[in-house]
């Protein structure tokens, strides 16, 4: 019977398994043969290592979903970070819905299918997740959850950060991802206010707010920072300890949330960093733990710690408002906080699934790739940094030696990335490029539209491209100013492969896309109607821009990559494969991302689900 225990589980029996998003295997194996990773070399020698096939697209949102699920995207529902309502075009985040109920907000996951702990949940095995993505809202399980990728800020978005300056304002600082605030300075004295969620004020949303005074000492050595009854005192280039902050939202309502600060200079001008507000563990406004209280315990054990589900503020490296050194000060703050809760739950673990989950190596490798890369239009020879994303390798393969030190014999260990990484070097905007060969057309006297697809003419558009690589095709009856039949799709998706693989840089003559892919030839399941009708592979150095993420035409077809987040995965799957390793032998010729969750449940003598067709990585005897 599927999903039910063949006979009694060996409830001794234990499973740790360590997700290091982006590990990829070209920088592990040149790091092997500089003898710079002896731990995970040591677990290659003894156990197993191989490239893991990943999902397409090669991207953390769906590869992740696919590890918990074993399932293929046409099963699970997550296509892509960015998806969209066929109705409106209108673009949407893939990992959760929020909506408006009466009595509050209702958050639901969009994850379909069951999970690997779902199902050892049915059959009473324990089960410990920490920071797996798309987890929010938790699931119950025999054991914890502690929520990854998709827990917001206090303010409902990915994370916000606040910059406090007193240089004048200008256009740039406007369109900052995040929030950037004129001060001004009366006799060493600034009166601002710290910003929170939106409330309701008498039938009116407004922005909650809170005092902040910033006081400067007189010889300008330091700053003191006072809200709500605190007094921080910070010296330039010195991050705070975590804050505590509370909103009021309603009568005998607060909202709790933590964040941190950076004193980026006092002089010429004044320049503070405050990072996006975190729920606050020890009462967050929604459970991001299960049980519900095992957030607040956890942060009696180790103090408070980064909760949102993307932590990283890669936004405010790239737009100047943290330095790199500053940056890497915050990733390694992650990352000794990650690294504190794994060691203290990994000492408390029994028996059952272990999981665990670091991003350490994507956000510095999307960050610092190009002092790689000597193509790439921001390549700098920079000593500080020139090995920045290797010694982050070297810190995970230390987590990892702490981890096999209390590995026994009967332990298993499994040890995965989800994709490699690659270069940014180009931005292609795939609307573009539909604008162009007559397929996507815009309204009388515009050149371009700006993002969500502002001034596109729906009623003689055959195709759009939104998201990280997806085009859809405008159909009758499912987009909601549709104009092409289902008769004509397969002639016009196979006209789009032929022109794109064809695509040359200008520049260069490169070829700028590897392989495009047609919907039904790489999912299956009840969900692939949701899905991009085609899936733009890029080959190294390529990427959809940002602008094609959000439904933009700009005017150009190709932009050189300037901006710092300068590495990239969202390459055709087959440039960009995972790694595993384990303690036992791995006796699949190409194994999968999707046969993990099988091998899980096969530990325990679980039989998969039909819907999960991947296979278990060793022999019976091997368990």
């Amino acid at each position: 019977i599927v999903g039910v225990v063949m006979h009694k589980p060996v409830t001794r029996k234990k499973v740790i398994v360590l997700g290091i998003d982006a590990m990829d295997p070209n920088i592990t194996e040149k790091l092997f043969k500089e003898t710079k990773l002896p731990n995970l070399f040591r677990l290659r020698a003894t156990g197993a290592y191989s490239r893991l096939t990943t999902t397409m697209p090669a991207e953390s949102a769906v590869a992740w979903t696919s590890f918990a699920t074993g399932m293929n995207p046409g099963s699970h529902g997550i296509f892509d970070f960015i998806m969209r309502d066929p109705k409106t075009y209108f673009p949407y985040l893939s990992l959760n819905e929020i909506s408006n109920v009466k009595g509050g907000v209702k958050i639901q996951i969009r994850r379909k299918g069951d999970t690997f702990w779902n199902i050892l949940f049915r059959n009473k095995i324990p089960c410990f997740v920490y920071f797996c993505p798309n987890t929010f809202p938790p699931d119950a399980l025999y054991g914890r959850m502690l929520s990854g990728m998709g827990v917001p800020d206090i303010s409902g978005t990915m994370g916000r950060f606040s910059f406090y300056t007193t240089k004048v304002l200008n256009a740039e600082d406007k369109d900052s991802r995040g929030r950037v605030i004129y001060i001004d300075s009366k006799n060493n004295i600034i009166e601002t206010e710290i910003y929170g969620p939106k409330v309701n004020s008498k039938g009116t949303i407004i922005e909650s707010a809170i005092p902040l005074r910033i006081v400067l000492s007189p010889e300008r050595e330091n700053i003191s920072l006072e809200f709500q009854g605190k007094h921080i005192f910070l010296k330039e280039g010195n991050w705070s300890d975590w804050q505590r902050i509370s909103f009021k939202i309603g009568i005998f309502k607060r909202v709790y949330g933590i964040a941190r600060f950076y004193l980026k200079s006092i002089q010429p001008e004044l320049e503070l960093y405050m990072s996006p507000i975190n729920f606050n563990p020890e009462n967050p406004p929604f459970p991001i733990s299960y049980p519900k209280n095992y957030s607040a315990k956890l942060a009696k054990k180790i103090g408070l710690y980064y909760t949102q589900g993307m932590p990283h503020d890669t936004w405010a490296l790239s737009e100047g408002r943290l330095d790199e050194k500053a940056f890497l000060e915050h990733v390694d703050e992650i990352l000794r906080e990650r690294r504190e809760i794994l060691n203290k739950e990994l000492a408390e673990f029994k028996s059952g699934v272990f999981f665990f989950y670091f991003d350490t190596l994507d956000m510095v490798q999307h960050m610092f790739w190009r002092y790689l890369d000597a193509k790439h239009p921001l390549y700098e020879k920079n000593p500080l940094y020139q090995n920045s994303i290797f010694r982050y390798y070297e810190k995970i393969d230390q987590i990892i030696g702490e981890v096999l030190k209390g590995v026994d014999k009967d332990t298993t260990l499994i040890i995965l990335s989800d994709h490699g990484f690659g270069s940014f070097r180009k931005s292609i905007h795939l609307n573009r490029w539909l604008l162009e060969k007559g397929l996507l057309f815009l309204k009388p006297g515009k050149e371009e539209s700006k993002e969500f697809f502002e001034d596109v003419d729906w009623s003689k558009t055959k195709a759009y491209a939104l998201g990280f690589g997806g085009i859809y095709i405008n159909k009758i009856g499912r987009e909601g100013y549709g104009v092409v039949n289902e008769s004509e799709v397969r002639a016009l998706k196979q006209a789009i492969i032929l022109g794109l693989t064809q695509l040359e840089d200008p520049q260069t003559n490169e070829k700028v896309i590897n392989n495009v892919y047609s919907s039904d030839d790489i999912f299956k399941g009840p969900y692939i109607n949701d899905a991009p009708d085609l899936f733009v592979g890029f080959n190294n150095g390529y990427r959809a821009s940002w602008q094609t993420a959000l439904g933009g035409v700009p005017k150009a077809l190709t932009e050189d990559n300037r901006k710092k987040w300068s590495g990239e995965h969202l390459l055709d799957f087959a440039l960009v494969p995972g790694i595993i390793f384990m303690n036992k032998k791995i006796n699949l010729d190409n194994p999968s991302i999707i046969d993990i969750a099988p091998t899980l449940l096969g530990l325990f003598s679980i039989n998969k689900p039909e819907a999960m067709p991947g296979k278990i990585l060793f022999r019976d005897e091997d368990k």
